[in-house]
C-alpha cells in the first residue's frame, strides 16, 4: 500500500472516530452527578463501585457499542414521548427534573439515580415503556426478555410515575439483531410493581455506598476477539482477595 493511501485511510479513521467522540460528548458530557440507571442493573456492583472510584477511559470498542447504540435510540422514535431524562431522589421518594437536579450541591445528589426512558407508547388504554436493545444472535433465538432489562424498565416505571404521574404496567423490549440485518423481536412484559422496585433501589444504593462484595459473571471471563477480559477491574478486584474462582 503506498503511503499516500495509507495516509487516507488514517485520515478518514481519525475522522470517524472524532465524529463519534463528538456524539457520545453530547449525549454523555452533559451527565448529571448522579448514579444511574444503568449503575443499579449491571452484572457486578464492585464493578460499579470501582468505575465511580477509580474511572478508567473508555476503550474505543466500548465507544463504538455506544455509538451505535446511540445512533439507533436518537434515530428510531417510536412515540411523541421519547428521550426523557428522569431523576429521583431513592430515599425522599421524590422525583425531580434534571434542572432541579444540576442545581443542586454535590451531597444534596448522592441519593439521586438519573435515567433517559425510550419510549412510552399508548396501547389501547395501557401505556408502555418500550426500549431498543441491539444484540447479536448469531443463530440463537430468545424466548424470554433479559432481566437486567425488566429491571431496568420497572426502575423507569417509578421514575415516570414520580415525574409525570403516569403509571405504565408494561414493558417491551425491541431486540435488534446485528448478525441478522438488525432483525426485530418484540418482547413485551409486565413490569415489577413499584413498591418491590423501590425496595431493590434502597437495597442496591446501601451496598453502592460501601465496597460491593463481586459478582463473579462473564464479566471475569468473557474475552473480545483480541483475549482481552472485558472486566478492567479483574485485577484489582483479585488482589483484595474477595474473588472466588470461576469454575
Amino acid at each position: 500500500m503506498s503511503e499516500t493511501f495509507k495516509g487516507i485511510e488514517n485520515f478518514v479513521i481519525d475522522a470517524y472516530h472524532n465524529a463519534q467522540n463528538q456524539l457520545l460528548n453530547q449525549s454523555t458530557g452533559s451527565r448529571l452527578r448522579t448514579l444511574h440507571v444503568s449503575d443499579f442493573v449491571s452484572p457486578c456492583l464492585r464493578k460499579v463501585w470501582y468505575q465511580k472510584n477509580y474511572p478508567k477511559p473508555m476503550e474505543q470498542k466500548t465507544k463504538s457499542i455506544l455509538y451505535h447504540g446511540l445512533v439507533i435510540h436518537e434515530h428510531t422514535q417510536l412515540s411523541y414521548f421519547h428521550e426523557v431524562t428522569f431523576c429521583y431522589d431513592i430515599e425522599k421518594d421524590i422525583g425531580y427534573t434534571p434542572q432541579q437536579v444540576e442545581a443542586m450541591e454535590k451531597d444534596e445528589t448522592k441519593n439521586i439515580i438519573t435515567g433517559t426512558l425510550d419510549d412510552l407508547l399508548k396501547v389501547g388504554k395501557n401505556y408502555v415503556i418500550a426500549d431498543k436493545k441491539t444484540w447479536n444472535g448469531k443463530g440463537y433465538k430468545k424466548t424470554e426478555p433479559d432481566e437486567s432489562y425488566v429491571r431496568q424498565l420497572s426502575i423507569y416505571r417509578v421514575l415516570l410515575y414520580k415525574a409525570y404521574g403516569i403509571d405504565a404496567k408494561y414493558g417491551c423490549l425491541l431486540y435488534l439483531d446485528k448478525a441478522n440485518d438488525l432483525e426485530e423481536l418484540p418482547m413485551a412484559f409486565e413490569l415489577h410493581h413499584q413498591d418491590v422496585t423501590k425496595e431493590f433501589l434502597k437495597d442496591t444504593l446501601y451496598q453502592l455506598r460501601r465496597h460491593p462484595d463481586p459478582t463473579p459473571c462473564w464479566l471475569c471471563n468473557g474475552q473480545n476477539k483480541k483475549g482481552k477480559i472485558f472486566c478492567p477491574y479483574l485485577d484489582q478486584c483479585n488482589k483484595e482477595g474477595r474473588l472466588e474462582k470461576l469454575k
